[in-house]
């Protein structure tokens, strides 16, 4: 997602470096530099964004009776064709998150990076529960949570009780958390090493793949098993953009050994993704479609990326910036565009067009009065809670450029 990041999802360490730096090898444990090449980042983040629209607009089944009870597949058959696919874009975002969060992490006492993860997730969040809640008391065909339930979605953590979220996409905010945990834990221990990270990258997925072998699926679903190798995948790649690639055998072997387990998943994953929408979604595109993701990750990170004109770096800050609010709110307030709009006999591809405009709009309203005001005196709040008092001059969070990259 969820972050997320997602977030992302603002800047974490210094200041980007000119465009023409060429960045040193930073030590171990250091923070790592969101030079202006993680821009590239940003607009991938944001295709995926895309992608999971554009997949719950035109082709889950879900849909299909916003729609007016025909499928997306035969309103929009060769868009279909691409969109039937646009489920992977959730692992996309668990691999980009991965990178962001231990990037975040690096160089970080656990106050600061528990600030930063609430700071980024729970403004927008807590505002899309809101008016959500909202389109809910005026439309009756969506998802109808209970007064209860609602408040419960503030927490982030309602399914944990068996509770509906308020919103499809919540779900994955739920794993988002679960990892941003497990490196919490980490961080209360000591720095993030790199073989504290290996470590992690190697057992937590094995852990979680056991416990599902053995018939433990509820121990599974605590550590995110499904989807902890994709986080382990994005944790290192970073460690192999900070450190190199050279002589690092035990990030090499664990990076192959998720990635292997990213296949293995993606392949059981097609077919339940076919069941759900009720067409055919090829195993083997499935899976090339993933390793073009975790391909893209690695090349959108590289220093050799930098965006030089002012469009593009326009349009992947907006992206970047734009990309949580839209995941966070599009399902529900889609779903009641396509709906009102089909009923009325708008033509499909204005309809869709209409709905996209929509979310869009509100995603922006949602960073623009929302996450710019409040995301960082919540990040503040949070670190002097869990500063101790004698401390509380030194743990004062630096002032920062606006967000470019986010986890």
């Amino acid at each position: 997602m969820a972050e997320t990041t997602p977030q992302t999802r603002p800047a974490q360490g210094s200041p980007a470096l000119p465009a023409q730096t060429s960045p040193a090898r930073p030590a171990e444990g250091s923070p790592a530099r969101p030079a202006q090449r993680l821009l590239a980042m940003d607009g991938l983040r944001f295709g995926a964004a895309a992608a999971v629209v554009l997949y719950h607009f035109t082709a889950t089944s879900t849909v299909t009776r916003y729609w007016g009870g025909t499928p997306g597949a035969e309103i929009f058959p060769a868009l279909n064709g691409v969109t039937r696919y646009g489920w992977l874009a959730v692992e996309l975002f668990f691999v980009i998150s991965g990178f962001f969060i231990l990037m975040t992490a690096q160089g970080r006492p656990l106050a600061h990076f528990t600030g930063s993860r609430v700071g980024r997730l729970f403004p927008a969040y807590w505002a899309t529960i809101v008016i959500t809640a909202v389109l809910h008391a005026f439309w009756a065909d969506g998802r109808q949570p209970t007064f209860g339930e609602t408040l419960a979605n503030l927490t982030m953590v309602q399914e944990l009780f068996g509770l509906q979220s308020s919103q499809v996409v919540f779900w994955t905010l739920l794993a988002e958390l679960k990892f941003y945990l497990l490196v919490g834990v980490l961080l209360a221990f000591g720095p993030l090493t790199r073989d504290r990270v290996v470590a992690l990258s190697v057992l937590w997925p094995l852990a979680g793949f056991l416990a599902r072998a053995t018939g433990h699926f509820e121990l599974g679903e605590a550590v995110v098993a499904r989807y902890s190798p994709y986080f382990a995948v994005g944790m290192l790649l970073f460690l192999l953009r900070r450190d190199g690639v050279r002589g690092n055998r035990s990030v090499l072997a664990a990076l192959a050994g998720n990635v292997a387990l990213c296949c293995h998943l993606v392949v059981v994953a097609a077919g339940h993704s076919a069941h759900l929408q009720e067409v055919r979604v090829d195993p083997a595109v499935s899976l090339t479609l993933m390793l073009a993701c975790i391909a893209a990750v690695w090349v959108a990170s590289s220093p050799r990326i930098v965006v030089r004109r002012s469009v593009p770096v326009a349009l992947c800050t907006a992206g970047g910036l734009l990309t949580y609010p839209l995941y966070l709110v599009h399902s529900e307030f889609g779903y009641a565009t396509i709906q009102a709009l089909t009923a009325r006999g708008v033509h499909p591809w204005v309809t869709l067009g209409a709905a996209l405009a929509v979310t869009g709009l509100l995603a922006w309203a949602v960073y623009a009065f929302v996450e710019r005001r409040w995301s960082r005196p919540l990040r503040q709040a949070v670190v002097r809670a869990l500063t101790p008092a004698r401390a509380a001059g030194l743990a004062a969070v630096p002032r920062r450029r606006p967000a470019t990259t986010s986890g």
